[in-house]
């Protein structure tokens, strides 16, 4: 009997060392493993700010960057590239170049222009409509709304990047010249006005009496020539960086305010794919709510661009309400011309949007 006792004893023994020993053994690997599922490896986003201004972007990448932390309990990382940093140390990155790094993963989001966007999904260009928007604050629900999702969500499903939201980095279109002022419709007659391009573009100038000039605006680097250039198209915040030295073509400032221009902020889709859903949420959230930053600052950039210029002796030369509406007349003809390559069902929902 007390044999047996022993014997039990001993097998308890053995039991609970057996017990500790597989405990010292598999406890190390649950915690580790539970380690690991708490805290997930970092998710590094890198954002490739393609055009100028690049400073323009400064309170959006705050925006962004805290909003990816927040919605990813710190998992997301906003990291920024400039152009200066990947070898354009003027102008901008060429949209050849965007795609180039979005692919090879260099950079997971990039900004576009939509100008060139259009050239693989012409839809984009339907924002681009000349005289489509009455106001800033008549465009912005469209961007962030049924028509804007629609548009973005377009371009996703024609690229091999994937639209999160709609950046302005520019606003209305002005026209600045050498030699003339643009007062009315007849003002515009025979000027070669020099423009980043598109079909909407160039049909629109062409409405108006002006001679379109397609150049690689984009990229900021190309002297125009003034014996056959006498204007060129573009916004109050990207003149100084469209035009550079050349300061004859901020003589007269003309505010046609003919046309918006718009960028887009863009994920490879290999990036998009690759994250949670509820990642893909975050991301998605984090992109809008810079990009509603990004046109707040573009709309104040160009106010004080106008009036660095003004006080620098540049003539701005503002349409009146007669001459505005012969210039608006005018353009109509260029929806019915564009529509059948934009898509006629895009076209009248951006107008409707606008009714």
């Amino acid at each position: 009997m007390v044999m047996m006792t022993r014997a039990s004893i001993w097998y308890g023994v053995g039991f609970c060392l057996l017990i500790l020993i597989v405990a010292i053994i598999v406890a190390p690997r649950i915690s580790s493993k539970a380690s690991v599922e708490t805290n997930p490896a970092p998710i590094h986003v890198r954002w490739l700010l393609s055009h100028q201004p690049v400073d323009l972007f400064a309170r959006a990448t705050q925006v962004f960057a805290e909003e990816l932390k927040k919605g990813s309990n710190g998992q997301m990382i906003l990291e920024v590239v400039t152009p200066d940093s990947i070898g354009y140390k003027k102008g901008d990155v060429p949209n050849a170049e965007i795609f180039k790094q979005l692919d090879s993963g260099d950079v997971q989001i990039a900004s576009a222009y939509t100008v060139a966007l259009g050239r693989q999904d012409p839809e984009m260009w339907s924002l681009t409509l000349p005289y489509l928007f009455k106001s800033y604050d008549s465009m912005m629900p469209v961007l962030d709304g049924t028509v804007g999702r629609r548009i973005l969500d377009s371009y996703s499903a024609a690229s091999t990047a994937h639209a999160l939201a709609f950046t302005m980095s520019g606003g209305y279109r002005i026209i600045a010249t050498r030699n003339t002022s643009i007062a009315n419709l007849g003002d515009m007659k025979g000027l070669r006005i020099a423009t980043s391009g598109g079909p909407v573009a160039e049909a629109t100038l062409k409405a108006m009496g002006a001679i379109p000039v397609a150049l690689d605006l984009e990229n900021g680097s190309q002297m125009l020539d003034t014996q056959s250039i006498d204007g060129v198209e573009t916004t109050y915040s990207r003149l100084a960086e469209v035009l550079g030295s050349q300061t004859e073509y901020t003589k007269h400032i003309n505010e046609t305010n003919h046309s918006m221009f718009l960028t887009a902020i863009l994920a490879s889709d290999t990036f998009y794919d690759s994250l949670s859903p509820q990642n893909r949420k975050v991301l998605e959230s984090a992109a809008l709510a810079a990009a509603q930053v990004e046109r707040q600052d573009s709309i104040v950039l160009s106010k004080q661009v106008k009036s660095r210029l003004e006080a620098r002796g540049s003539v701005v030369t503002t349409l009146s309400s007669q001459a505005q509406d012969a210039f608006k007349a005018a353009a109509q003809s260029v929806y019915a011309q564009v529509s059948p390559l934009i898509g006629v069902d895009i076209v009248k929902s951006v107008v409707d949007s606008q009714k």
